[in-house]
């Protein structure tokens, strides 16, 4: 589960599933103070791109990154990734803070997104 999340060619194919979007680049470097940074084209829009900065990185168990809209949204937020193992299968626990209150309903709805695409790649 860490892997998928944290290497860029399975994070391409998972991360916009299911939204009509395409994840066109992943870039991960993976280490405390390593960027992320993803790319999405919307179908029939202008690219969106997420952009973040490796706070806490611990295979296979956990990741804190920073989490931006660069253009779209000025502040940055914090979003923490727990990956429970339960030997056959994993919680994933995703904790999203310092986000502005208008970005809210967006985000639950983008991360239950990514969620069922993280699934329907993994099956």
């Amino acid at each position: 589960m860490f892997r998928a999340w944290t290497d860029p060619a399975q994070v391409k194919r998972w991360w916009s599933i299911g939204t009509g979007w395409t994840t066109n680049r992943a870039e991960i470097d993976l280490r405390v103070g390593g960027r992320l940074l993803l790319g999405n084209q919307p179908s029939g829009g202008g690219a969106v791109v997420i952009t973040g900065e490796f706070v806490n990185v611990e295979p296979p168990n956990k990741l804190v990154y920073t989490w931006r809209f660069p253009g779209a949204v000025p502040e940055e937020s914090l979003v923490t990734v727990e990956f429970n193992d339960f030997g056959d299968k994993t919680e994933v626990v995703i904790t999203h803070e310092r986000s502005p209150r208008a970005m809210a309903p967006g985000a639950i709805a983008g991360w239950k997104s990514a969620l069922e695409g993280l699934t329907s790649f993994l099956i």
